[in-house]
């Protein structure tokens, strides 16, 4: 067991628990009072759980004072003079492991319909449990009723599954257990189907993964309810109600049931830990609560390290739960019903056999004698897409074989033979991978991928662990190439296209090996791509392919979302870096696989228009030999005429007059419907004296902002316009501003809701009229501070960077500044801009997860670039504003 969760010993005695949880006698009738005794008990739990005392006994110390007050109660509301009616623990409170703050399920059952006097009687009772704050879950049913419930819902049938006496008549308790018995229309087959797609839809609902960002403890796949699943199983059919029975029924070994123990109780710990950090029935272990609950369960080093580490050993847990479930579910099912799905078989080769929908051995040494079969059986399964999963005799074998290498299985020449078939085989690659991952025999394979397995990343980008992420980026090939999503187009063309889609596989699997090393992750995996394509005799030119791919994954990312595409010389230099189209076909399929990987909302329209951009712009300038675009004036002469097309009933003469107070950059920044579309509205616009304010509207990426006015007004610049978004809690992707030589100003602002995608039309109107009413309100630092941030963002610590980039035309200065994301955040770096009298040309936002990377492009009042005394005065200007306040800092 590779777990760091030290599991506690130590048990609470019977002086202990004979002991009230306080020392002075309250009355629990009394609400004031019933409230202080159950504050005093929680109290006394959260000092036993800090003493270091077992988990199990802190379940059975709760449940004994939950079971006593009940009881008390019970009697105090006189419900024991009620003839026939019982009072049942139910669920995990029958079971008996009431945590912290768990809730606290009651059944309380009547042979005969209760009078009205009796419900009122059930009511006050079940009312004031509410008024001491109680979580309950509590029905109230005669046992017809309760007959009724349990054949119509699954749910109220396993619910009662678990159950205990607590106060009552027990004659009533017995006749119900033996009615539900003799008359349910739950038979075992159809109960263990039903739980079994229960447990199937529920993994579904969480992505199929362990490894989310976020686990739910209790619903994730490998979590609490896998362990529930197949005790109830278990349970229904045998009588197994606990995992000693299971073990003495023979659905456990010893080594599988001593290993299901111990990742019980990790998950346990944890859970316990968990309340005790929130004060909350809560089984997400959100990220704000991961370094309370890591410092709780006595993980060391700093903050980030005691979280990787303990989602470490979580996400371990997790998975071999996922296992044990998965072989005892089998192993009850071969007992119930005598066969696995349909009873044929058929031999795949000598060594394996099909069984239904399952892969089986043909022999108890397979795996023993040729190491290499422990990647085989993957390789068929992706082969043999009828079979969807491994025999539990299969799985049985292979976790014993794998327990027991001396050597990771890449240093047997036959094994990287199995491993490189299947990474030249993209669409077997998207199916065994993930199953070879599933199973820790990927981490047994190669000690690099061990390094990164359950590796978490203490961000809000990244939903995924490193290892599952890389899994997704992997299966992202093959699915994205088949999809109908529109924002796909690009990729499926491009996908269809390449000459050695294998190397995307490998480049896909080691993009990000060496994170968690410390360093430029990048900059480390290449030097591992090299070793790993050498190793596995690829060509020279593959090999240097992957390196390079490796070490340039996020190069294309970073400079569709954090440069301006539009200027030329942006496009000229990734052009040269990218080389080749073959190279660039590859770094687009890579970097939209990737970002797909990281979370579900990540790749949307907005960044397929920006990614294409950036693809057609470069293969262009790689087809003309890096000349992008060889003459300035041409292309925006190009523009020009493309857009006179869209308005033919204008004048043309007073379009041109117009537009030659434009420098050419003007008619390369924007598109030509674009430009059509501005000069239409200025045109014919003759109000004097406010903006004109015009919105678009981008199907399902953004809406834009068209901001005319003909004079230059100070007051209308980017710190003023980003103070009134922020306000109207609107997320900006990106400005431009452009001013002539009649010193007007066009501004272009594409922005989103806080969702993502396009603003309510019925919204505009509201933003227009702040814009005009507040143009008197005189943006501040202190106004933005009021802006509340109750995000998750709070618990990061990202310190302000500030880069400038050189610009190769000397009419600008070209800055990114990387910080916290934050409420204001581009309203602050506005008033810093607007206190040095500068002017945004333009600007390219982009935010992943906590982190805000942002490109302005910028001059001073004269339209010169910054001198260098400027520059360090702004950047210190800066890091003061958008820092958080070190009191700040040292109280998170």
């Amino acid at each position: 067991m590779y777990t760091h969760i030290c599991l506690p010993h130590k048990q609470i005695s019977a002086d202990l628990v004979a002991q009230q949880p306080c020392s002075c006698e309250l009355d629990i009738t009394n609400i004031k009072t019933g409230r202080e005794y159950l504050s005093f008990l929680e109290e006394r739990l959260v000092n036993f759980f800090n003493e270091g005392y077992s988990i199990a006994s802190l379940l059975d110390y709760r449940t004994h004072y939950v079971d006593e007050m009940m009881r008390s109660l019970y009697e105090h509301f006189e419900l024991n003079n009620l003839p026939k009616l019982a009072m049942i623990a139910v669920g995990g409170y029958g079971r008996g492991e009431l945590f912290l703050k768990s809730d606290i399920d009651l059944l309380i059952v009547s042979q005969d319909k209760l009078s009205e006097e009796a419900q009122e009687q059930i009511s006050s009772f079940i009312s004031y449990l509410w008024d001491l704050k109680l979580d309950i879950g509590s029905s109230v049913r005669t046992i017809d009723e309760c007959l009724e419930k349990v054949n119509a819902d699954l749910t109220i049938c396993t619910n009662l599954l678990e159950n205990r006496f607590l106060c009552g008549d027990y004659k009533v308790y017995e006749f119900l257990l033996n009615t539900i018995s003799k008359d349910s229309t739950w038979n075992t087959k159809r109960f263990f189907h039903a739980k079994v797609a229960e447990e199937l839809e529920r993994h579904h609902a969480y992505k199929d993964t362990s490894y989310a960002l976020e686990p739910d403890l209790k619903q994730n796949p490998g979590g609490i309810r896998d362990i529930h699943v197949m005790q109830w199983i278990a349970n229904f059919h045998f009588q197994a109600k606990t995992p000693e029975d299971m073990l003495n029924l023979g659905f456990l070994s010893q080594e599988e049931y001593e290993e299901l123990i111990e990742s019980r109780d990790v998950l346990y710990q944890v859970r316990y830990a968990l309340h005790v950090c929130t004060r909350r029935e809560d089984n997400r272990l959100s990220l704000d609560c991961q370094p309370s609950v890591a410092q709780l369960l006595g993980y060391v080093g700093n903050s980030n390290e005691q979280v990787e580490t303990m989602m470490r050993d979580l996400y371990r847990t997790l998975r071999r739960i996922r296992e044990l479930n998965s072989m005892a579910l089998q192993l009850e099912v071969l007992r119930i019903t005598g066969h696995l799905g349909d009873d044929e078989t058929q031999f795949i080769n000598n060594d394996f056999i099909r069984r239904g929908p399952l892969i089986d051995v043909t022999s108890r040494d397979v795996f023993e004698n040729d190491k290499s079969k422990m990647l085989e059986i993957f390789y068929l399964m992706a082969k043999h897409p009828e079979v969807v999963g491994l025999h539990v005799n299969a799985l049985r074998l292979l976790r014993r074989t794998r327990r027991s290498l001396t050597n990771y299985l890449v240093e047997i020449p036959e094994c990287r033979t199995i491993f490189k078939s299947i990474l030249d085989d993209p669409k077997a690659a998207s199916t065994a991978f993930p199953l070879m991952h599933e199973h820790r025999v990927l981490s047994a394979y190669m000690p690099s991928w061990e390094k990164i397995e359950g590796l978490s990343q203490f961000d809000m980008f990244h939903l995924y662990t490193v290892d599952e992420h890389t899994i997704r980026v992997i299966k992202n090939f093959e699915s994205l190439s088949h999809s109908k999503d529109q924002s796909f187009t690009l990729f499926k063309h491009v996908y269809s296209q390449l000459s050695n889609p294998e190397i995307l596989v490998v480049a896909g699997l080691l993009h990000d090996i060496a994170k968690g090393q410390g360093g430029h992750h990048a900059q480390l995996g290449a030097g591992e791509a090299l070793y790993f394509c050498q190793l596995h005799r690829y060509t020279l030119y593959q090999t240097r392919l992957v390196s390079w791919l490796v070490y340039n994954h996020l190069m294309m990312s970073s400079t569709a979302q954090r440069r301006d595409i539009n200027d030329p010389q942006v496009v000229n230099e990734f052009s040269k870096k990218v080389q080749d189209e073959e190279h660039l076909n590859l770094l687009y399929c890579l970097s939209v696989a990737d970002i797909c990987a990281t979370n579900d909302r990540e790749w949307n329209s907005w960044k397929d228009i920006v990614f294409k951009q950036l693809y057609f712009s470069t293969r262009q300038a790689l087809r003309h030999g890096l000349e992008m675009p060889h003459d300035i004036k041409l292309h925006a002469n190009e523009n020009q005429e493309l857009a006179i097309k869209y308005m033919r009933d204008l004048n043309e003469q007073d379009i041109r007059t117009y537009w030659s107070y434009f420098k050419p950059e003007y008619f390369i920044y924007y598109t030509p419907q674009e430009i059509a579309w501005h000069t239409r509205n200025i045109l014919t616009f003759r109000v004097e004296d406010h903006p004109l304010i015009l919105f678009a509207q981008h199907k399902n990426t953004a809406t834009e902002m068209l901001i005319f006015f003909r004079e230059h007004n100070p007051k209308f610049n980017f710190a003023y316009l980003a103070y009134i978004m922020a306000q109207k809690r609107l997320s900006i992707q990106s400005a431009q501003f452009i001013r002539n030589k009649l010193n007007q100003s066009i501004c272009t602002l594409k922005f989103q809701s806080q969702m993502g995608g396009c603003i309510d039309n019925e919204r505009l109107h509201s933003i227009r009229m702040a814009i005009i009413k507040g143009i008197n309100e005189e943006p501040s630092l202190e106004r933005i501070a009021k802006l509340r941030d109750n995000s998750k963002k709070q618990i990061f610590k990202i310190p302000t960077g500030v880069n400038y980039l050189e610009d190769h035309t000397n009419e600008a200065t070209n800055l990114e500044i990387s910080a916290l994301d934050q409420p204001g955040l581009l309203a602050k770096i506005g008033i810093i801009f607007d206190k040095f009298n500068l002017l945004v040309r333009s600007s390219r936002i982009t935010t992943t997860g906590e982190r805000a990377d942002d490109f302005f492009s910028v001059t001073d009042r004269q339209g010169r670039p910054l001198s260098e005394r400027t520059k360090d005065k702004l950047e210190q200007a800066l890091i003061e504003a958008l820092d958080p306040p070190k009191a700040e800092q040292s109280k998170r």
